[in-house]
């Protein structure tokens, strides 16, 4: 039988395909007819959208597709009638058991289907079919996540998730969760915790259900964020909405704790989804981040599949081109998103371990996951300043920025080995102290802890925001836990103290893939195992996070290691100086703005402030002007020339030059 050839589509007239699963019983082979639809502004036509992970390509079922009458052309070589008008297609195993489950038996079913609609084969059609898939996903009337057949138990998971997920609600800008207004539950209760909590069969039911590939696949964030409620979970028989499925996932992920770690790294992929689809970032720099573990056969979908999850202007005048190579498509998105934001954080993203594209240390390998699993949370090194770089030649970029200070000596490889069990806690922390009070970088005043407390966690508790964020440890309780430590490491009994969880859990989570390291002025950072003794600790202008750079030539150009947290210098103290005493930097929200904007507050009377009081008075003719998101940030006007910004022309080089701030110009490689 011949195989199935594709027709051109016209893409000036918005033409897709569309595949029409022929009814049958459940066993029966698949009979489909494959037929050219247009999206129009006017009426689009009626099908579902499946999402679904491909699985083995060399795992190959036949597919039969039936013309339509006027293609028809029986050829005289065709010896069984029955063959008549029939084609074949070679799709995976997975989309045959897919379409054999969705399958009904007394009416067709019309769906668009990535691996049979669109040509694979044919660069230009995957490049400008990829640009309309929002407009595909957005049309359907359902978009069907398929996860696979009924198996170990899947039923009881998804049985169990839909259960809990349609008596919840969660308020994602808070992350509050809340009964729905028909039940009198208090879902933060013990009692209701208890009720919920899954039992030893269920957890490993749930392990199993989200380590299937599809919580794996990069394509699949897109799809979901673009069905919204349209979409539906579908596991063998069984059906959820995507709405309950993301309630059940959020609350078994923040408030029951998982009785192994096995099960906790299972729910990572479908909380990650989750959080993309509710709280969607509007930067693809963030995204890449975010989707750093799912897994695409082409490294240039990393990008590619991103682009419809963020407003067009902010999609940086690209578009997918498959004619590109991967170096050029990761290099593009660096130059880009700096000229776009004027803000260089892309860079945080850098690493030099495994790395498997070769381009510049500057531009971060986004084929590789990145080994950090804790991006470090709303830093401010460069005090908000506006990026000032440039792109000398293809494999150079020339930033502004200074040299804080170098690393002077790795004291812990604790980002790669964890403890396993609160005793192992207990005595790394006792351990810890030790050799940082014997080398004098702390004390064992609760100072001394608190710094210490910061630098392995990064700073990220629960009173860095506004409102606080329960979702993080508390800094004092955590500082009061590893004095516990230490002091019990000094008397040796056989009862370590009780673990607080939420801050270990913490400190496990963003040190992975870092190392405790003291600086040349005696502070203390955490940074990327790759550092060495000697690498510099540089505050880059337009990039939040310190960044650690190593230059093999005496200081003519530097390679980049990627972001790292030192203590003492994430709020802006290089460029502008302390704080004032019982001030901090904090993240709040803003309920009318649905974000969250970093903010000063002062601790004697509690209220938060929009302007760094270190900053000064502004430059002659330059005042802050009025616009509707003032409370949350401010806007910069030029009473000359009427021009106005977001960036604080009190940071730009020659205002920093004029406080005695020491600039330079770092040449990457």
């Amino acid at each position: 039988m011949a195989p199935y050839e594709y027709t051109p589509l016209k893409e000036e007239a918005k033409e897709i395909r569309l595949l029409t699963l022929l009814p049958d019983v459940f066993d029966a082979p698949i009979y489909v007819s494959i037929e050219i639809a247009v999206l129009s502004d006017e009426e689009d036509p009626e099908f579902e959208a499946l999402s679904y992970a491909w699985g083995d390509a060399s795992d190959r079922r036949d597919i039969f597709v039936k013309e339509e009458p006027s293609k028809r052309a029986i050829s005289r070589q065709t010896r069984n009638p029955k063959e008549a008008g029939l084609t074949t297609l070679f799709v995976t195993r997975n989309l045959v058991e897919a379409l054999k489950h969705l399958r009904l038996e007394d009416r067709p079913r019309v769906f668009w289907i990535d691996a049979i609609c669109v040509n694979q084969g044919d660069l230009e059609e995957r490049s400008s079919q990829v640009l309309r898939m929002p407009d595909i996903y957005s049309s359907a009337k359902a978009v069907i996540a398929w996860l696979g057949r009924e198996s170990n138990d899947s039923s009881l998971a998804m049985e169990y998730l839909q259960d809990l997920g349609s008596i919840i609600t969660v308020d994602w800008g808070l992350y509050t969760v809340a009964a729905v207004p028909e039940n009198d539950i208090d879902p933060s209760s013990r009692d209701f915790m208890d009720e919920v909590r899954p039992s030893p069969q269920l957890w490993l039911s749930l392990q199993n259900l989200l380590s299937r590939a599809w919580f794996e696949r990069l394509w699949v964030i897109q799809e979901i964020c673009l069905a919204g409620a349209r979409a539906q979970m579908v596991c063998g028989f069984e059906t959820m909405t995507w709405e309950q499925f993301g309630n059940a996932i959020h609350y078994l992920g923040f408030h029951l704790r998982m009785p192994s770690s096995e099960i906790q790294r299972s729910f990572h992929s479908a909380q990650s989804i989750n959080e993309i689809a509710n709280n969607p970032p509007f930067r693809l720099e963030q995204l890449l981040y975010d989707t750093r573990r799912s897994q695409c056969f082409d490294q240039r979908d990393r990008v590619f599949a991103l682009l419809s999850l963020v407003p067009e202007k902010y999609r940086l005048g690209i578009h997918p081109d498959y004619t590109k190579s991967v170096s050029e498509v990761f290099e593009n998105l660096v130059l880009q998103d700096l000229e776009h934001f004027s803000n260089l954080d892309i860079l945080c993203h850098s690493s030099r371990r495994d790395r498997t594209v070769d381009m510049p240390t500057w531009v971060p390998d986004w084929s590789v996951g990145s080994e950090f699993n804790g991006r470090l949370p709303w830093s401010l090194a460069d005090a908000g300043a506006r990026a000032h770089a440039r792109s000398q030649s293809k494999c150079t970029l020339i930033v502004t920025g200074l040299s804080v200070t170098v690393v002077d000596e790795v004291i812990s490889d604790l980002g790669t080995q964890l403890p396993g069990n609160g005793y192992e806690w207990a005595k790394m922390f006792g351990e810890l102290i030790s050799a940082l009070i014997g080398r004098g970088f702390i004390d064992s005043s609760l100072e001394g802890l608190r710094t210490l407390c910061r630098t392995l966690c990064v700073n990220h508790f629960s009173n860095t925001y506004v409102p606080h964020n329960e979702r993080f440890p508390v800094l004092e309780k955590a500082v009061e836990h590893i004095r516990d430590c230490y002091e019990w490491s000094l008397q040796d009994s056989n009862e370590p103290p009780e673990p607080y969880r939420s801050y270990l859990g913490k400190v496990n989570w963003v040190k992975r893939g870092r190392v405790l390291v003291t600086t040349a002025d005696g502070r203390l950072g955490s940074v990327p195992e790759a550092t060495r003794t000697g690498d510099k600790i540089c505050v880059v202008l337009g990039c939040t996070s310190p960044l650690v750079l190593r230059s093999d030539d005496g200081g003519i150009t530097h390679k980049v290691f990627g972001d790292c947290y030192v203590d003492g210098i994430m709020s802006g103290e290089a460029l502008l100086g302390e704080l004032p005493k019982n001030w901090t930097c904090v993240s709040k929200y803003f309920p009318m703005h649905n974000g969250s904007y970093l903010s000063f507050l002062d601790g004697d009377t509690g209220e938060t402030h929009v302007e760094d009081p270190r900053r000064g008075p502004l430059p002659v003719h330059w005042r802050i002007g009025s616009h509707k998101s003032k409370d949350a940030w401010n806007w910069y006007v030029n009473d000359e020339n009427g021009e106005g910004t977001s960036f604080d022309p009190r940071l730009e080089p020659d205002a920093l030059k004029e406080r005695g701030v020491e600039l330079q110009e770092f040449v990457l490689i």
